[in-house]
């Protein structure tokens, strides 16, 4: 099934030409129909394919999309709207969310990504804890033929200091470093057109599926 039709991408190029609010404003009924209300429709659908392997996964579709405007009170970078549509289905809350799937839709590229971004201190402590608890049954799960074909390699910046107690782990391995934890695969912007997106990004979370359990 498609979900988008090339006017999404035509939205967004558009609008990195003419990213003001006068140009966005007399093109609200075109973001609405091209752009929002196809992204409800597929994450509602998302959400009910990934209900048959986690029943717990009931988030209200409207709520797992980001904004388009965008927040510019510390940037340089004034230009109000995004240059895509970002949205994550995940469960659990928004202070302790567990990963689920995130993408992103754009007129020149699209990306898919899981993981923790931002894990709080006690989150890190905890997947820290996992990974030296349990090092065997992480480094299997990172190296998973699947889940590398999907998304490579574990991303995310590292401390430079390594507690004591981490430092024998941290020579088997280095990841235990890391404040972040998270996987990224970009795609071309026609990726969001493809009849088969709800099979890829499904794809795309069970494959990160096993890690994210690991790490919740």
């Amino acid at each position: 099934m498609q979900y988008f039709t090339s006017e999404y991408i035509k939205f967004f190029k558009e609008l990195e030409k003419n990213n003001n609010k006068e140009w966005f404003h007399s093109n609200k009924k075109r973001y609405k129909a091209e752009v929002r209300e196809p992204m409800i429709a597929f994450v509602e659908d998302l959400i009910i394919a990934m209900q048959k392997h986690d029943p717990e996964m009931s988030p209200i579709a409207s709520k797992c999309l980001g904004k388009i405007n965008r927040d510019i009170r510390f940037s340089k970078d004034k230009t109000p709207y995004n240059q895509h549509l970002f949205a994550h289905v995940t469960k659990g809350t928004k202070e302790e969310p567990i990963p689920g799937i995130a993408f992103r839709f754009g007129g020149r590229d699209s990306g898919v990504m899981t993981g923790y971004y931002k894990p709080n201190k006690p989150k890190l402590e905890y997947i820290r804890a996992k990974i030296k608890n349990d090092l065997k049954t992480f480094q299997k799960l990172k190296s998973a033929k699947k889940f590398v074909s999907k998304f490579g390699v574990i991303q995310g910046e590292a401390y430079k200091r390594i507690p004591k107690e981490l430092q024998d782990t941290f020579e088997k391995e280095p990841l235990i470093a890391n404040k972040q934890f998270y996987v990224v695969h970009e795609r071309k912007a026609d990726f969001v057109t493809s009849k088969t997106l709800l099979t890829e990004i499904m794809d795309y979370w069970l494959a990160a599926k096993p890690l994210n359990d690991f790490f919740s």
